[in-house]
């Protein structure tokens, strides 16, 4: 099975957990009594706590679908430089998302902007929308000048958002930091062109994977500055190292030694676990941090996950068990957008009684925000129905 045609459920099934996951624990900051370890851990603070772990997850997963995509566009006929073009579209699309959502998310003052935070948030992810949706290929002229309308509508309206947007600190739009989207998007063309240079060559990827985590080593220690790169050398590792277990995968499926791939995801696991232990007598558990440690007891947890997903999903047939977080796996990018205005959007549809505070602690609190993720992945499922889909 070459990566023309080969087709890896588990990629969709751990994206769609990740995706859940990701929308459950953002909800935290509005709860109260959730038990520690489920929280990021503080700056500074030794601890991998499960939230801690779905970014890098994320970032995993969409190096895993790296290969696969690529060769889906040489499949179809596509150039070099056209599949470049579509890397760069993509890439400048989610650093535009992700300037948005963090100057929105970190700094937004709503009395300096003149406008309320919930009317802000539903217009930006209105225009994300607008530009972005999945608009229908083989509509006839009219239409098709009817979607670039609203392209440049929702372009005007973004740009508009920009330009008005004041910080509480005074300041204006401006790179706070990239921001999920943005760091996703930065790794993501630093995957795809190395992938684009390499190939399918296993031992190449593994051998880029290997000087990203050395070279984060360094960057730990302080050799490499911080700044130099827009994410620490970790936070591309965990993209390239995704792409090293897609290629490792299909090299396997291709020589029929599938036993082979579940035996090496082990080892593998097993030696980030030794790894992380060594390196935490020098660095913290941090993802704030980035640290080394972090990466390698998160990439300790995913080698064996995915192989587990990979066994149940694409060996034994069970994608069936997994057809609840399926909308999440295939449309990430509308469900992290959707959750930003989902809040103001809830608290016009739903009355005051049906968000009583006693169902924002502990374990209601937490009960709570399952049924809302779930809620929103489902919604997505339906705007997916009605042809409204983000794709970048």
């Amino acid at each position: 099975m070459t990566a023309k045609s080969m087709r890896i459920g588990a990629i969709d099934v751990f994206r769609g957990l990740t995706m859940f996951f990701m929308l459950w624990v953002n909800s935290f900051w509005s709860l109260s009594d959730v038990p520690h370890w489920l929280r990021h851990a503080a700056r500074g603070e030794d601890m991998l706590g499960f939230s801690d772990t779905i970014f890098p997850a994320f970032l995993f997963i969409m190096g895993a679908s790296v290969p696969l995509a690529i060769a889906g566009r040489r499949a179809k006929g596509d150039s070099t430089g056209r599949i470049v073009g579509h890397i760069l579209v993509r890439t400048v699309a989610l650093l535009a998302m992700g300037l948005l959502t963090v100057n929105f998310g970190d700094a937004y003052s709503a009395e300096a902007t003149g406008l309320s935070r919930s009317a802000y948030a539903i217009l930006m992810v209105a225009g994300c929308f607008l530009v972005w949706n999945v608009y229908p290929a083989t509509a006839s002229q009219g239409r098709r000048r009817l979607y670039r309308g609203l392209q440049v509508l929702g372009v005007a309206l973004l740009v508009w958002l920009a330009v008005i947007f004041r910080g509480s600190d005074g300041t204006a739009f401006e790179v706070r930091w990239w921001g999920i989207l943005g760091r996703i998007g930065w790794t993501y063309l630093f995957c795809a062109l190395v992938c684009l240079a390499f190939g399918r060559r296993l031992y190449a990827h593994a051998a880029v994977a290997a000087l990203l985590v050395v070279g984060a080593l360094f960057q730990a220690s302080g050799y490499i500055p911080a700044g130099l790169l827009p994410n620490q050398l970790t936070i591309f590792a965990f993209g390239s190292t995704g792409m090293t277990l897609t290629l490792l995968l299909e090299q396997c499926v291709e020589r029929q030694r599938i036993g082979r791939f579940f035996a090496l995801s082990v080892v593998v696991g097993a030696a980030m676990a030794v790894a992380g232990f060594a390196a935490h007598r020098f660095w913290i558990i941090s993802k704030l941090a980035a640290t080394p440690t972090w990466y390698f007891y998160c990439c300790a947890l995913f080698f064996p996950i995915f192989a587990l997903l990979y066994g149940l999903v694409d060996r034994r047939g069970h994608a069936a068990w997994f057809a609840w977080v399926r909308p999440a796996g295939s449309a990430a990018l509308t469900c992290y957008l959707l959750s930003y205005a989902w809040h103001p959007l809830k608290n016009l549809v739903f009355s005051d009684p049906l968000l009583r505070p006693e169902f924002s602690v502990g374990l209601a609190g937490l009960v709570n925000s399952l049924v809302y993720a779930l809620v929103l992945i489902w919604t997505v499922w339906l705007l997916g129905r009605v042809g409204v889909k983000l794709k970048v």
